[in-house]
């Protein structure tokens, strides 16, 4: 589908089989919006505390970006803060563009023109394919239910 759809689409160069792939998907947050570069280490680290506590009924998956110069020395303090507000955290530094320390970032920022160029070449994700278009064979109200790394899903194989 996505591919149909002209996403870019390429191997993930991490998976440890050839089944795994990444999607380039194009967004833009708006205007007046903080990006992620913009919000300080201890401010995402107390947002996915907030989310833990108060939303999610397991864990809240969360990668806080931080700037090695500035934050790199309160890695060990911030993880001690929140040892028991988290069940889990990854940290990525924040790296020049230039750097390539990174061969597929799972977020990167891009100006608008770069944007306007990727959005042209794609079908839009309200026109796509979803799991409650018709003859999509997932049927939107079934019960998904997941028991370790297992999710049991229930597919409408008449179609």
């Amino acid at each position: 589908m996505c591919i149909r759809d002209r996403y870019k689409v390429e191997k993930d160069v991490y998976a440890k089989d050839d089944a795994g792939v990444l999607v380039e998907i194009p967004v833009c947050v708006g205007t007046n919006i903080r990006t992620i570069k913009e919000v300080p280490m201890w401010e995402q680290l107390e947002l996915a505390a907030f989310l833990q506590e108060n939303w999610a009924d397991n864990q809240v998956s969360c990668t806080v970006q931080f700037d090695p110069e500035i934050e790199g020395n309160s890695l060990n303090h911030a993880l001690n803060y929140f040892q028991y507000r988290l069940k889990g955290v990854s940290f990525l530094p924040r790296m020049k563009p230039e750097s390539n320390v990174y061969v597929q970032l799972p977020y990167e920022e891009i100006v608008e023109e770069k944007y306007n160029e990727l959005i042209k070449k794609i079908k839009p994700l309200d026109e796509c394919e979803s799991p409650k278009s018709p003859g999509s064979g997932v049927d939107p109200n079934a019960e998904n239910f997941c028991d370790g790394d297992k999710c049991l899903v229930q597919f409408d194989t008449a179609n």
